[in-house]
């Protein structure tokens, strides 16, 4: 493994402190070329691209702490401008490229950024976007553009970094947390911690330059981030997609990589795949993460491809600390060598293994706290440890996710964790998806509510018939539902109260692709009558 001098070096010059990997393959990113065919990236090429960034970024005046936001599809030119801004001791702010116009104004505007990098191969209209942003606009595009002119470089940039001259321990990055509505929070990481973080996933994985990684994960969100980076310092060419499963699918049977990356989702819509769609045959890996994993898709992936999910944990404020390649399937692996996890009581009282408590997790892996909110960070951050808010217990040293605290549903006393009633509903042939929350009710203080959308065919379609028709459907979807989980669930689990709609309405989403429970409770379903 190399050390965190070592990994520095090679983050921001690749070819120059390892000129054996100058010619190899960083970047193969489909459709990245002006004709659409796969443009590749090597090491030489990336040091460049970093080299034009930094003469770029001066030129606008960027400096030290200036916060600079970069909204685009995955592509080299968002990942060098990403290190270029850390080398000038800058911070990057990466967020989704599928956000709103008026989402990135609201952003940047609060977050006060300095310059707003936007790409205009995948923005045409840049020039006349983000009118209210109260920042100046850069096209990420003109990097590409520059890659042939070694004047257009930066030269101290092509020059091996003086570590010294970085500041590993101040601001470097803002990964806002999830969420569809209002202004999320953002959680700010040092360089330092980043890069003993991403040293530690590498070897998990064994990533070296004859591993193909192929990342369909956008690298505003902390996952994608670390494992293209993570990738990167280790030497594993990595393969961008246009972020949608098609391109997903082509790629993967194209280039057949060792390791795939995916959300819960992404790794269910394979479960509908004919014979032969993607090429399985050389993966190692399989890395799943940004929401939760069924237990009962990753049985059924395994049943149909004989590849397990490699199910993983982190969050947007302690980067992944964990990752399962051959523990219980239940688990979401053991912890990195340099993170503490304890489980914890609601007096913070540390529990014994096996008993369900809070995830509480300390070492350098965590963020700063949140951008300009000491109170929010106050309530997750103390004495140098993270309260997660999310429940679980530890086995054999692996770790076991039950699920989220402030979504725990309390049903006369007996406590509900929504994951464990969605288990067992998503295994019913007319579920799509499905989410689980809990709702007011006088006599039992909670009850269980399910939220399902049906899988395409007939009983999707009855769904969004009228009247009578819709009517008929319902009653036959609860009616086997409630059998089902008369078969396998405890009384207190069985949903009392039901909404249904038809494949074409599917359940809301965070920007990392978990269902986004909040817009469920703060906008109340309104499709057909509940029972």
């Amino acid at each position: 493994m190399p050390s965190n001098e070592q990994a520095l070096q090679f983050l921001f010059n690749p070819a120059t402190s390892a000129p054996d990997k100058a010619k190899d393959t960083a970047i193969i990113q489909a459709g990245g070329n002006q004709d659409g065919s796969d443009r590749t990236v090597t090491y030489k090429d990336f040091e460049k691209l970093i080299a034009i960034g930094v003469a770029e970024f001066k030129r606008a005046g960027i400096g030290k702490q200036d916060k600079i936001m970069l909204t685009a599809a995955n592509c080299a030119e968002m990942a060098a401008a990403t290190a270029a801004l850390w080398r000038l001791g800058a911070i990057a702010v990466p967020v989704d490229f599928r956000l709103t116009e008026k989402e990135v104004e609201n952003v940047a505007n609060a977050i006060q950024v300095k310059l707003l990098c936007a790409s205009s191969r995948y923005n045409p209209n840049l020039s006349s976007s983000y009118q209210n942003a109260k920042a100046t606009k850069f096209d990420l595009a003109k990097l590409s553009t520059l890659l042939g002119n070694d004047d257009a470089c930066d030269k101290d940039a092509l020059k091996p970094i003086d570590i010294k001259t970085l500041d590993l321990e101040a601001p470097a990055l803002i990964i806002l947390t999830s969420g569809t509505t209002g202004i999320p929070k953002g959680a700010v990481h040092n360089l330092g911690t980043l890069v003993t973080n991403l040293l530690e996933l590498g070897p998990l994985v064994k990533l070296n330059k004859d591993t193909k990684v192929l990342l369909p994960l956008p690298l505003s969100h902390i996952f994608g981030l670390e494992v293209f980076y993570a990738c990167y310092i280790y030497g594993a060419p990595v393969l961008f997609n246009e972020l949608s499963p098609q391109s997903f699918f082509v790629c993967a049977k194209k280039y057949a990589p060792e390791i795939l990356c995916g959300v819960p989702t992404l790794y269910g819509a394979m479960l509908g795949l004919p014979p032969g769609m993607v090429d399985l045959s050389k993966t190692e890996v399989l890395l799943c993460g940004g929401a939760p994993l069924p237990l009962s898709l990753a049985q059924e992936f395994e049943k149909k491809y004989g590849k397990r999910l490699n199910n993983g944990y982190g969050s947007t404020e302690s980067k992944v600390i964990s990752l399962n390649i051959d523990g219980p399937v239940e688990s979401v692996g053991k912890i990195i060598p340099s993170v503490k996890v304890d489980i914890v009581d609601a007096e913070n009282n540390v529990l014994p293994p096996g008993e369900t408590g809070e995830i509480r997790i300390s070492g350098p892996c965590l963020m700063l706290g949140y951008l300009d909110n000491p109170h929010e960070t106050a309530k997750v951050l103390n004495n140098a440890q993270y309260h997660t808010g999310d429940m679980g217990y530890i086995k054999d040293e692996y770790l076991f996710i039950s699920g989220r605290n402030k979504e725990m549903i309390v049903v006369a006393g007996n406590k509900v964790f929504p994951t464990e009633v969605e288990d067992v509903l998503r295994q019913h042939p007319l579920v799509k998806e499905v989410a689980v929350i809990g709702i007011p009710n006088k006599q039992l203080g909670q009850a269980v509510k399910a939220i399902i959308v049906a899988r395409e065919g007939d009983i999707s379609d009855k769904l969004e018939g009228d009247g009578e028709v819709r009517k008929g459907a319902r009653q036959e979807l609860i009616a086997q539902l409630r059998e089902l989980c008369k078969q396998r669930l405890k009384r207190e689990l069985r949903p009392m109260d039901w909404d249904f709609f038809p494949a074409s309405q599917p359940l809301p989403k965070t920007s990392s692709g978990k269902v986004d429970k909040k817009q469920l409770v703060a906008q109340p379903v309104t499709a057909g009558a509940s029972s």
